[in-house]
């Protein structure tokens, strides 16, 4: 398969892309040469070694980082078009953690997600708390309700972080290291989330997409259809994940002998 392959091809709709992408940031180079085409309900887990793009990618693909060149498509449209309220409502970003200096409760938090739906300056309305709720309840989270955040383990906090991305509603949802910080038991609890979640119908009437960055390649083999290996800022393999993490793909990417490269 290509290096540089999409699923143009065949997806009947482009829900997110990017076209010979560059993005520079402080003078630098950090992404370039960049072509990806993703499509509804598709699971894409993007891996790379540290410092190889992958956070700079997911923050171009979402309008928080400008392309020095080149296009983003999001929903079929350049993403330039687009007001930041509709970029919004077409793609959630979940970081990898929740840090609050103050008191909230989750569902507090996750009400959140509904500002890009026009909740008005009175707060969220009683439609904004139950699409908030029915978050809360997706990701099983409902016994978390009313706790402060800040009391929370972390993988309860990355509960929480997901239904304030699912609270939003949107066709995409992605996530930047999802499972960082968390024991075995939650990153598997959060992976499984991740898969159950993916080709459920959004508001827009197509399937959800997921896209989030991974470390454990363990995960990315047993739930992800998809993966983009992104290394030394370019896109070194995109494909299924027999066909992407290879011994030689790790071994070069990772900078680590082929013989350790081939157990993992």
């Amino acid at each position: 398969m290509s290096t540089n392959s999409s699923t143009s091809d065949t997806a009947p709709y482009e829900l997110l892309g990017a076209k010979n992408l560059q993005v520079d940031l402080g003078g630098t180079t950090i992404l370039q040469d960049v072509s990806l085409s993703i499509g509804p309900g598709e699971r894409v887990a993007i891996v790379g070694p540290n410092g190889a793009g992958k956070t700079t990618l997911m923050r171009a693909l979402s309008g928080a980082v400008p392309a020095t060149s080149g296009e983003i498509i999001l929903c079929s449209e350049p993403i330039q078009n687009l007001s930041r309220e509709t970029i919004a409502r077409s793609i959630a970003v979940v970081s990898s953690d929740i840090a609050l200096p103050f008191a909230t409760r989750v569902d507090e938090l996750v009400a959140l997600g509904r500002i890009p739906h026009g909740r008005g300056p009175a707060g969220p309305s009683a439609h904004d708390r139950e699409r908030a709720n029915a978050a809360i309840e997706r990701v099983g989270a409902s016994h978390l309700q009313r706790r402060d955040v800040r009391t929370l383990s972390a993988g309860e906090r990355q509960l929480a972080a997901v239904a304030l991305g699912l609270a939003q509603e949107t066709p995409i949802l992605a996530l930047d290291e999802p499972t960082a910080h968390l024991d075995l038991r939650h990153r598997m609890e959060i992976a499984d989330l991740l898969i159950s979640l993916a080709g459920d119908e959004t508001i827009m009437k197509t399937k959800r997409t997921i896209v989030a960055i991974f470390h454990e390649l363990d995960i990315v083999r047993d739930g992800f259809s998809r993966v983009i290996l992104v290394s030394n800022g370019t896109i070194a393999a995109d494909g299924t994940p027999a066909e992407v993490l290879t011994a030689e793909r790790i071994s070069s990417a990772w900078g680590i002998p082929l013989e350790r490269a081939a157990r993992l």
